[in-house]
């Protein structure tokens, strides 16, 4: 660089009132301030603002105001109103902005990968850019999360972009990576949720290569279980498992589908008898044998409603049946509140929430044992 360039650069940008594309613009001064709250604004940044407020006077939206943006985040990275008029003016240039727009944001997430305009604006950029953004943002949002496996903005915007492009399984894939670095990372963990619910239930099965959703489900309980024995005490795939049942069909819409799934309590105890003080075990398992009081507390109530309407012959076995029901309706619960004791020594921190659901299995026994003696 010359001496005169060297010397252009440390004096900093040059002021707007000397640039010739501004000379039509008449700066709109900052209202005074109380004295007590007044920002103290930088000198270039004081007179960006007099133009700033300028255009947003007049409602221009154009190359140089693009520009001045630039400078306005560049001064401001968090300056809503810069973010959104930028993009106001992406729209009005046509797709010939959109290019440089990724540039732009890279270097912005350079600076600073957690800023939430960044990546509202770059989702914008990408939506109108369409599927062809794919291996772009692919690679914009590795370098972000690699930096930081836990960026939830970056992995908000694989979800935005994922929708736009449909690579689920490419998708399913960059989770699986992120999950296989670092057992823990609980974003990676609903990244995989997150795949498997927008999917479907007849695309996941498609993916598969075919099958059935037992056959699915057996598989992602084996991949939860290797988990669980990298890390025992790891809630991630504890909490997985149990999203897998409440949020994925056809378990969703089936009541207590945990509980008739026998292979979520062969998980619990395989983890128990690895690592004895496994809390998150504890919870699951306890978890299990609710939905199964549950489950057994209700064909208790089918039965008490049978014993009224039965006659007098078979009044002997339903009341029998009856019985059943109530007895493995309080067994569920004492193992239940079991597993909830256990779950309070392993993680004591939590004691007041186990003794809340165990307070929950007094009312069920209660419940099932009144239902005897009425019927």
């Amino acid at each position: 660089m010359s001496g005169g360039g060297a010397a252009a650069a440390a004096a900093g940008p040059l002021p707007y009132s000397r640039r010739p594309e501004w000379a039509d613009v008449t700066p709109v001064s900052l209202p005074a301030a109380e004295k007590v709250v007044a920002i103290q604004y930088t000198a270039e940044h004081a007179e960006a603002l007099g133009y700033w407020r300028a255009v947003l006077q007049s409602g221009e939206l154009s190359g140089r105001v693009l520009a001045l943006t630039a400078d306005m985040i560049r001064l401001n990275q968090a300056d809503y109103t810069a973010w959104r008029v930028r993009w106001l003016c992406v729209q009005q240039l046509g797709a010939d902005a959109l290019g440089p727009e990724l540039d732009f944001t890279h270097g912005v997430m350079l600076e600073n990968a957690k800023n939430y305009q960044l990546w509202n604006h770059r989702r914008l950029v990408a939506g109108a850019i369409g599927p062809s953004c794919a291996a772009r943002e692919d690679a914009f949002t590795r370098e972000a999360i690699i930096f930081d496996e836990k960026n939830y903005h970056a992995w908000a915007h694989r979800q935005a972009v994922v929708k736009i492009t449909g690579l689920w399984e490419a998708e399913l894939a960059f989770a699986d990576e992120f999950i296989g670095r670092d057992v823990r990372n609980n974003t990676a963990w609903n990244q995989r949720m997150f795949v498997w619910k927008a999917m479907g239930q007849e695309a996941r099965l498609r993916l598969q290569g075919g099958g059935d959703d037992a056959g699915w489900l057996r598989s992602e309980l084996e991949y939860i279980a290797a988990a669980v024995q990298k890390a025992p005490r790891n809630e991630s795939p504890w909490r997985y498992l149990t999203g897998l049942f409440a949020s994925l069909e056809p378990w969703a819409s089936s009541p207590r589908s945990l509980s008739r799934c026998a292979e979520v309590h062969t998980l619990c105890c395989e983890a128990l008898n690895d690592c004895p003080s496994c809390g998150p075990a504890y919870d699951v398992l306890a978890l299990f044998y609710e939905g199964q009081a549950a489950l057994s507390a209700a064909q208790a109530d089918t039965a008490a409603a049978a014993a009224t309407v039965a006659p007098g012959p078979a009044q002997a076995g339903v009341q029998v049946v009856l019985a059943g029901r109530v007895a493995a309706t309080i067994m569920a619960c004492e193992l239940a509140q079991a597993a909830l004791d256990e779950a309070s020594v392993a993680d004591p921190m939590r004691t007041p929430y186990w003794l809340h659901r165990q307070r929950g299995f007094n009312d069920v026994v209660a419940l099932a044992t009144g239902v005897l003696r009425s019927a």
